[in-house]
């Protein structure tokens, strides 16, 4: 079985980075968190990962910005990845972790394809209307202005 990769990019295209999984290793699945810190990162409810082992991540053109805090929720110091041009949170690598923690959103369509979700954490901060999503309207565009319920 061949080795496995995976590819993305920050939203101007200037970041790219590839994971290549060794042969036999399973796709990663997704794991959404609730945190304060990952709410904060990305400016949404939640914060959608795929987390790979640290040797297998490597960016292939550009060099991103790195933010690096003391995380509440987390107990340790993160690194956080994101372009300095046009802002896209890349990924996040947990000091002492050896992974790195992929921001699904950024990888490109088709390494998104067929990805799966294993788990959710810090439950804890979930906001309560996430428990509607897909009970409520449905559009396959932005809708206009007027037409929003």
């Amino acid at each position: 079985m061949a080795d496995k990769s995976l590819t993305g990019a920050c939203l101007c295209g200037k970041i790219t980075y590839r994971v290549d999984l060794p042969a036999g290793t399973p796709t990663p699945k997704i794991a959404l968190c609730h945190c304060e810190d990952c709410k904060r990162n990305t400016g949404a409810p939640f914060s959608s990962n795929l987390i790979v082992p640290k040797p297998t991540f490597r960016y292939t053109a550009g060099t991103p910005t790195v933010y690096t805090h003391a995380s509440g929720e987390l107990g340790n110091e993160l690194q956080r990845h994101f372009c300095g041009d046009c802002g896209s949170p890349l990924n996040t690598q947990p000091g002492g972790r050896g992974v790195v923690t992929v921001k699904t959103g950024t990888l490109d369509a088709a390494s998104r394809d067929g990805l799966g979700l294993a788990l959710e954490i810090f439950c804890k901060r979930r906001e309560g209307w996430v428990d509607r999503m897909g009970s409520v309207p449905q559009a396959q565009a932005m809708p206009q202005a007027q037409a929003m319920p």
